[in-house]
């Protein structure tokens, strides 16, 4: 009797993550599994050296046998343009209405290229796999060099009229407050993120405050808890404009959540109590871990 050997072949969309500071690029299958992964810095001199990083991304992580590639998904920081295809990242300044849609569809050769908001990636992927399954309205947050937002409504992903629907980062909370990079003043962002938390301390990173932090130093502490203290409010914003059962966050200042989370949850129950909408809104981590918003891009391959 003959032996048989069947090369069964993975489906995988191609999945671009962008960042403020890298860009994570992938292949990830349906139900999540990363096959493959390729990290560029987004830190360069140029757009030329942008771009050229992010070709050799896409043709190192798109030439693996037994994957049949069947779209791609982008998330982006943004502001975007779902429409056009265009990303206009505001900690990327070569980016500027970049088509990185047509980009991605002339370098990889896949026509069907979908893009979202980098947040609203990490939302769609903790909704469908992490810690958002079973919520009705839920926001995704990503706590990181910015801040951004991604929202299911009424069980749907929901992106918007423009793809930036829940872009909570640039919600503004404290008028005439502090400058943000978007040239708004009082975002929420510049307060809440961990770039400037740590501009709060004075130093260059988040790793630094929470390092401090964990040494009893109270400046770090303060540092912390007035960034939690407004996305806190800005989350109670949220909450009252969409009635939302629950709230993901992740990202990276969510790395340091052994000083950060605390914080951030004794800041949010109270605005809820002010709040008193009926029931409760559960505050969760996000627990996809770093590969979260490259899931959430590579499922959004999938969508016809």
């Amino acid at each position: 009797m003959g032996e048989y050997y069947f090369n069964i072949m993975k489906n995988a969309a191609l999945a671009i993550d962008v960042g403020a500071t890298k860009v994570a690029v992938g292949l990830v299958t349906r139900e999540g599994e990363v096959l493959a992964r390729h990290d560029i810095s987004s830190k360069v001199s140029s757009m030329d050296e942008l771009n050229s990083s992010l070709v050799e991304a896409i043709s190192d992580v798109c030439h693996r046998d037994g994957v049949v590639l069947v779209g791609a998904g982008i998330g982006s920081a943004g502001p975007i343009d779902k429409d056009l295809g265009t990303i206009n990242p505001v900690n990327i300044p070569h980016w500027v209405d970049f088509s990185l849609v047509d980009f991605v569809r002339e370098v990889s050769g896949i026509k069907s290229v979908r893009i979202i908001g980098d947040a609203s990636a990490l939302a769609y992927a903790e909704f469908v796999l992490g810690a958002g399954r079973g919520a009705t309205n839920l926001m995704g947050i990503v706590v990181s060099t910015g801040i951004g937002g991604g929202v299911v409504l009424n069980g749907e992903f929901h992106v918007g009229r423009t793809g930036n629907a829940g872009m909570i980062g640039h919600s503004v909370v404290v008028q005439g407050g502090n400058l943000c990079a978007c040239g708004q003043r009082g975002c929420v962002e510049a307060y809440a993120s961990g770039t400037n938390m740590a501009k709060d301390f004075g130093v260059d990173n988040f790793e630094a405050v929470a390092a401090a932090a964990r040494l009893g130093d109270s400046k770090a502490v303060a540092a912390i808890d007035k960034g939690a203290s407004v996305l806190a409010l800005g989350l109670l914003n949220a909450v009252a404009l969409m009635d939302l059962d629950t709230i993901v966050v992740g990202g990276g200042v969510m790395l340091a959540d052994d000083v950060y989370w605390p914080i951030l949850v004794k800041h949010f129950e109270k605005e809820m109590k002010a709040l008193n909408f009926p029931g409760n809104v559960a505050l969760k981590k996000a627990t996809l871990g770093k590969d979260s918003g490259l899931v959430g891009a590579g499922l959004v391959g999938f969508i016809s």
